[in-house]
């Protein structure tokens, strides 16, 4: 019997699979659930002689996965009576009807994951789900999904810069007064004229903020990432002032309205850093990646001149490209 599987439990089961090995289908075509599926299979059904006719397989069928042409950022609310509906997306006229409701349906399962992937041969997104006050929702509290379809292989890298500009567009919405008004532009009618030219005046803002995300993620396009990872005790695990870190080094620069990293460029080896305030670090425009410790060694010498120390991380690479 086949089983659907969502994102996490193919994710996981992708990964236990390369344990072992991978199994290949040769000269085999076949549909497949969006989402992929697996079941269980023996040699009988296919025409691979690396099996053994004895023992019975798990066939795990992943789809082929959709590229977009180009780059596209949607906010996507949840209306009490109508469902799930996109409440705007840039540059516009760039969904079609079907990656519309692709997306609407993605917002159905959103809550269950906060930062998640969906991958498919329809349309594939990095999509962060999160909520802000509203004094005209029940519970106080509109759900929201920003997602971002990207013209580029979606890497961990990736995700990780990518979950950075999402958590900091949240904290850019719940810090504008009335925000969740926007989200009854298509609903005029129910409110008098003076909500009315507020809710239009606060649309355009928030119409605005989105465009801002959408040139944020545009960065991504022309760079490649080497990821430098914290691990275990080495983690930051308190939140860095990227203010006060950019006013004490000359080399470094902080325009939370631009991108939500601060930007640090080093001349030798020379390499641009990417820091966060999580303390997420990545280092693009690398051409030797054996220089990487160097890199990584000037940067900590530069914060410990502006008295922070944190312990060298381990570090481990990984590109974009």
């Amino acid at each position: 019997m086949m089983e659907i599987m969502n994102e996490m439990n193919r994710k996981k089961l992708i990964i236990e699979s390369q344990k072992y090995g991978a199994i290949s289908l040769r000269r085999q075509k076949l549909r497949v659930h969006k989402n992929g599926a697996k079941f269980p299979i023996s040699k009988a059904y296919i025409d691979d002689e690396l099996l053994d006719p004895e023992i019975s397989y798990t066939l795990i069928l992943i789809p082929e996965i959709k590229i977009a042409n180009q780059t596209i950022v949607s906010l996507t609310f949840f209306n009490r009576k109508r469902g799930p509906l996109i409440y705007y997306y840039f540059p516009e006229n760039s969904l079609n009807m079907t990656e519309k409701a692709i997306i609407t349906d993605i917002m159905m399962s959103a809550s269950n994951e906060r930062y998640f992937i969906q991958q498919s041969s329809n349309l594939s997104s990095l999509n962060y789900y999160f909520e802000i006050y509203s004094d005209w929702a029940r519970g106080k509290k509109e759900m929201l999904m920003i997602s971002v379809i990207l013209n580029t292989k979606i890497t961990k890298s990736i995700e990780d810069v990518v979950l950075s500009i999402c958590i900091d567009f949240q904290t850019e919405l719940t810090s504008i007064k009335d925000i969740y008004k926007a989200l009854y532009d298509k609903f005029l009618d129910s409110f008098s004229d003076e909500e009315q030219s507020d809710i239009e005046k606060i649309s355009r803002d928030l119409h605005m903020k989105i465009k801002e995300f959408y040139k944020k993620i545009r960065m991504l396009n022309s760079q490649k990432f080497a990821k430098v990872i914290f691990k275990g005790s080495m983690e930051i695990e308190k939140k860095l002032d990227l203010t006060q870190i950019a006013q004490g080094i000359q080399e470094a620069e902080f325009n939370p309205e631009r991108f939500p990293g601060l930007v640090m460029k080093i001349e030798k080896p020379s390499a641009t850093i990417l820091l966060f305030s999580d303390g997420k670090l990545m280092i693009t425009n690398l051409k030797n990646t054996s220089e990487v410790d160097t890199l990584v060694d000037i940067f900590m010498e530069k914060l410990k001149s502006i008295g922070i120390i944190i312990p060298k991380p381990e570090i481990t690479l990984e590109s974009t490209k």
